[in-house]
């Protein structure tokens, strides 16, 4: 962004900035970044740059769920990475959500739900299809529920599920109010509306100034292509759809739910609403991008999921996306990349960013901060990038 000859008189020119530590991106994973820098290293002047406000893309339009992941997703990390790297990644998402719950849940009194994730399965095939292949559920700590255990609204059409917990529910746009309170008591300078467009070997250039800083960390997860295109073959922006309905009370269904074949999850936020989202694939092509519109095409497959799958009367009350940062390996990037100061990159979460977002901040401070040299993603797959 540069700013034309005919608003500069209307505009006020700022001054250069400095700081030790520059953090691009105000999501979940960029504040959760600046929180554990803090932690580490307390004499740090920390400064993160958002593009408009914090929490403005998947971090503020996610269903809610802090989770480890559905069943079916352990099942493809071992088929993509083998069981001992799947049992790595599901200790580190455990880790996360418990980090996330002692650090800032429970001690900055956000409201939450503790409760587990239910993988739903319709078919004896489709249980045969996941334990194919050696795959043991239970090595990952999910448990058989049968048709009796499930909520009554769900036996009709399902033959069980497999649970994992703790998980919780939690309103997004609260959790990072909060962390975001934690790191201004920590002194950490948050600058939002401000875009940085160019990494130099002094600092960043915003459109108005330039931020001097020591080291870069860049946490723009499905806007990292638009940064500069040298991203475009490693991250991909899509979007994922969301609907908010009003439901009748008494559907009493209190855990998180995938139900992996129709690529569909959901949850109920309080008595009477429901959130779901998902269904991507009907309309995969359409979503690939980094503008929040609405697919109808998808919209109307949630509702019919809605209405057919869980026989539910309901009223529509907000439906919007939000753009995700994929990866072709569908597991984050981070690292160190060559660029003209030093600079770091986390990334790419592929839906995961909230059940690993906290933890991954950790690693990244760590590696920041010089405790470590290699990511914890470093065993997935090396960054390999010059800006």
């Amino acid at each position: 962004m540069t700013t034309s000859h005919w608003f500069k008189k209307n505009t006020s020119v700022t001054s250069d900035a400095s700081t030790d530590v520059l953090i691009i991106g105000g999501g979940y994973v960029g504040l959760s970044t600046a929180y554990w820098l803090s932690e580490l290293k307390p004499n740090l002047k920390i400064t993160i740059l958002e593009r408009r406000f914090c929490g403005a893309g998947a971090s503020g339009r996610n269903a809610g769920f802090l989770t480890k992941g559905s069943v079916t997703f352990y099942k493809s990390l071992v088929q993509d990475w083998g069981e001992e790297k799947a049992k790595n990644l599901y200790k580190f998402a455990a880790e996360s959500l418990s980090l996330v719950n002692e650090h800032i849940l429970s001690k900055y009194h956000v409201p939450f739900e503790a409760t587990t994730s239910s993988t739903l399965f319709r078919s004896t095939e489709q249980i045969s299809a996941l334990r194919r292949d050696c795959f043991s559920p239970e090595d990952f700590n999910f448990k058989w529920s049968e048709v009796s255990e499930l909520p009554s609204p769900l036996r009709s059409k399902f033959l069980g599920a497999y649970e994992n917990g703790p998980e919780y529910k939690i309103n997004p746009v609260d959790l990072l109010s909060s962390l975001k309170s934690s790191l201004f008591k920590r002194g950490v300078e948050l600058i939002e509306d401000t875009m940085a467009f160019e990494i130099c070997e002094e600092g960043v250039r915003t459109e108005n100034q330039l931020i001097k800083s020591k080291q870069v960390v860049l946490a723009l997860n499905g806007y990292f292509p638009q940064f500069t295109n040298k991203f475009h073959e490693m991250i991909t922006p899509r979007r994922a759809q969301m609907l908010a309905v009003e439901i009748e009370a008494g559907f009493n269904c209190p855990s998180l739910y995938y139900d992996s074949p129709e690529r569909v999850y959901w949850r109920k936020a309080g008595e009477k609403v429901l959130l779901i989202g998902g269904k991507r694939l009907l309309d995969e092509k359409g979503e690939v991008g980094d503008y929040e519109k609405i697919s109808p095409v998808i919209q109307q497959g949630l509702e019919q999921y809605i209405s057919k799958e869980l026989g539910l009367k309901y009223k529509v009350i907000d439906r919007w996306s939000g753009t995700m940062g994929f990866t072709k390996h569908e597991l984050p990037l981070a690292g160190k990349v060559n660029a003209p100061m030093e600079t770091f990159l986390i990334g790419g979460f592929s839906g995961h960013g909230m059940g690993l977002g906290f933890h991954s901040g950790k690693d990244m401070a760590e590696l920041v901060a010089g405790f470590k040299t290699e990511s914890f993603f470093y065993q997935f797959q090396s960054v390999d990038i010059s800006l």
